[in-house]
């Protein structure tokens, strides 16, 4: 089983990658948190959307992600990149 780091704070700043299915337009950056919207096609030449970008904290991920859940975004994954 992988260690987690408990140095992570739930309250800290971080930068996360977020990868949903379909193709999701750049306008919708603010409705996610501000983070950076670039789309993708896998090997099978489906439509994937990945968001990158820095939130205050998990508050504000969750916030992201349930965004992407009312619109319809099944989210594939969550990997956080860095934390302040």
């Amino acid at each position: 089983m992988k260690k987690i780091d408990t140095s992570i704070s739930l309250m800290e700043r971080a930068m996360y990658r977020i990868n949903v299915i379909g193709k999701l337009d750049k306008n919708w950056s603010d409705y996610c948190g501000g983070m950076t919207i670039e789309n993708k096609c896998d090997a099978n030449y489906r439509a994937r959307t990945i968001l990158t970008g820095q939130l205050a904290d998990q508050s504000a991920l969750i916030g992201v992600l349930t965004s992407l859940y009312n619109i319809g975004c099944p989210i594939i994954s969550v990997e956080l990149i860095e934390a302040d």
